[in-house]
């Protein structure tokens, strides 16, 4: 067995390529985080209707999307729903896979938060004349973002991650340009290495940025770490 020698120099050509890869993870994920924060909390608040119904549907809902694999989900929305008539770009087919998948994790957490709110709260604020909407507004929805605020980054990190799965779909971020590279050069342990950085880098990026807006919101850092 001939040993391994390490080199970067046949890469170095597609370094170009992998910042707009790096781009287009980014921007992915933080469509995905957005979208499922907005169909997570919808998800949340019907978990905790009077209706049986509503209740029921999302339940089956959080049930679904956090225990079917996500590439599933990416191929269903990728290969079979053209089936039904309904085609997509790579990008939005792995953008609505990584939503609906990420906001069943996002329901969880946000219902958690609810949970974590005194009910007492809830008869005082409507016993002073409160709305609903107010009372949201004004008081629960200020103590869930700060309990749910550490969860939120984590599921953010974990949303760039999953993305690498886009790249199954035809999606070209950084997992892709992983791949194309590897086959291209034939430096697939260099080139796996760097795709590893990049995660990592990205990841890292998330998680201070996390910190240092919890620093600035709460001025408790060490809560949030």
């Amino acid at each position: 067995m001939q040993p391994y020698y390490f080199s970067f120099r046949s890469i170095y050509p597609y370094l170009g390529d992998l910042a707009a890869a790096a781009e287009i993870t980014l921007l992915l994920s933080l469509l995905a985080i957005v979208l499922s924060v907005a169909i997570g909390s919808g998800i949340a608040l019907m978990r905790r209707s009077t209706s049986r119904l509503l209740r029921f549907f999302a339940g089956l809902y959080v049930e679904v999307m956090r225990n079917t694999p996500l590439l599933v989900i990416l191929y269903i929305v990728y290969f079979a729903l053209p089936q039904l008539g309904l085609r997509l770009s790579s990008f939005n087919a792995a953008l609505i896979g990584l939503t609906l998948n990420s906001a069943g994790y996002m329901a969880e957490i946000i219902r958690a938060g609810l949970v974590a709110v005194p009910s007492g709260q809830f008869e005082a604020a409507f016993s002073q004349g409160f709305t609903r909407v107010q009372l949201y507004r004004h008081i629960i929805l200020p103590q869930v973002f700060r309990t749910i605020y550490a969860p939120l980054g984590n599921q953010f990190i974990a949303v760039i991650l999953a993305s690498s799965l886009a790249s199954a779909v035809a999606v070209e971020e950084v997992a892709s340009w992983m791949q194309t590279v590897g086959s291209s050069s034939f430096r697939f342990f260099e080139t796996f290495i760097i795709a590893a950085v990049v995660y990592l880098v990205l990841c890292q990026i998330v998680n201070l940025g996390r910190i240092a807006i919890g620093r600035w919101l709460f001025r408790q850092p060490e809560a949030y770490r």
